[in-house]
């Protein structure tokens, strides 16, 4: 169940689709530059207006990481079979190159999935390190490998794949409160997108003028905002 059907495999967006242990590996190889970033997509419409999130990974340069859980084959329901999860998938243009721009491989995710489409309005940017990148991809890819979807238990959704992410990086800046990260019990991938910025803001005040601050990229802008609504 770690890996999609064969079907998949024929998608141009996909540059690769190795088994889960090479994902491990190939994290670790990155090879960003200075900056390597995480970045938070959010279809607002999917899941009855409830919303979709999914994780890329990646700079300009190199090109970006997708992660996502889909949900289950079939009609949807809100538990059964990880079977649609896009677990590390390097954006490519329909020659097979790496994106590099990230609106652009932001439009190609809405596509990658050849079962689940979407239709990402929104991100938001956070400044990392390469090292930092790896341990949040492999993070991210972890959580969407679990055998079992489930919304609220049992199994994982998509907004495991974000939670996950974002722990990650807060606790290895060491932001986190004795283990504990704000934002872990939101359930609703729109809410949580929303609260992205107050819970970086939260988790960088006890650290104040402390380098290892979580910075964006830059700031939402008014269209972007107003198309949260």
């Amino acid at each position: 169940m770690l890996e999609r059907a064969a079907s998949a495999n024929s998608n141009p967006l996909i540059k690769t689709r190795l088994p889960l242990t090479v994902f491990f590996a190939a994290a670790l190889h990155l090879g960003c530059a200075a900056w390597c970033d995480i970045v938070f997509v959010l279809d607002k419409k999917a899941a009855f207006g409830n919303g979709h999130i999914a994780v890329m990974v990646g700079d300009e340069q190199r090109g970006w990481h997708y992660v996502s859980i889909n949900g289950t084959a079939g009609m949807p329901k809100p538990w059964g079979f990880n079977t649609l999860a896009d677990r590390d998938i390097l954006i490519t243009d329909t020659s097979g190159a790496a994106v590099g721009n990230l609106r652009q491989a932001i439009r190609r995710a809405d596509i990658v999935n050849g079962s689940k489409r979407h239709r990402y309005a929104v991100f938001r940017r956070i400044r990392a390190s390469a090292d930092e990148d790896s341990a949040v991809l492999n993070a991210a890819i972890q959580a969407a490998s679990g055998y079992l979807y489930g919304i609220a238990g049992p199994g994982q959704s998509c907004i495991d794949v974000a939670q996950t992410a974002f722990s990650a990086l807060v606790r290895l800046r060491q932001l986190d409160q004795n283990g504990s990260v704000p934002g872990q019990t939101d359930l609703i991938p729109k809410n949580w997108f929303r609260k992205l910025a107050a819970r970086v803001r939260a988790v960088n005040r006890a650290s104040r003028n402390n380098p290892n601050a979580i910075r964006f990229y830059r700031k939402i802008n008014k269209k972007e905002k107003m198309a949260l609504n």
